[in-house]
């Protein structure tokens, strides 16, 4: 049981990170890209309808991180490689619940009212995107280390 529990755990970690290079790489990098034309709202659209993904491979790695912990008798939040983990995880799910959950709803709104206006991208939905795309890099950044401590069990 363990085993298959480890290997889902490990295929929402690589589901996520393939994720976020996708989003990294083309998304982003379309959306910087294509910045004033009439490609810029497709891209932002494809960036924030990224969030059922990414909550499916946080929920999927939460529930199986829990599930490997509890049936390793590892402890919770201890200073240990795991509990380096715990805490990243924590960091990263406090990161979206504060900022890139609220974020995210705010452009979508704003995109919205925009485009039944006829109107695009402001200005102002650039410059929070920008701010948003640091946050996802931080998060995406976590993940990372979360998975070379969970190979190399480093302390």
């Amino acid at each position: 049981m363990f085993t298959f529990i480890l290997v889902l755990h490990l295929i929402a970690v690589c589901c996520w990170l393939g994720g976020a290079l996708y989003e990294r790489c083309f998304i982003v990098a379309g959306f910087h890209r294509e910045a004033g034309s009439e490609k810029e709202v497709p891209m932002l659209k494809l960036l924030l309808g990224s969030v059922p993904f990414f909550f499916t491979s946080v929920v999927t790695i939460i529930v199986t991180g829990i599930a490997m912990t509890i049936m390793g008798k590892y402890g919770f939040l201890q200073w240990s490689w795991i509990g380096l983990k715990q805490y990243i995880m924590l960091g990263i799910i406090i990161l979206l619940a504060t900022i890139i959950a609220p974020g995210m709803k705010r452009l979508k709104k704003r995109l919205k009212e925009n485009i039944e206006r006829g109107g695009g991208v402001d200005d102002l939905m650039r410059s929070q995107t920008n701010r948003l795309i640091v946050y996802l890099d931080i998060m995406h950044v976590g993940v990372l280390v979360n998975l070379i401590l969970g190979v190399t069990k480093f302390f």
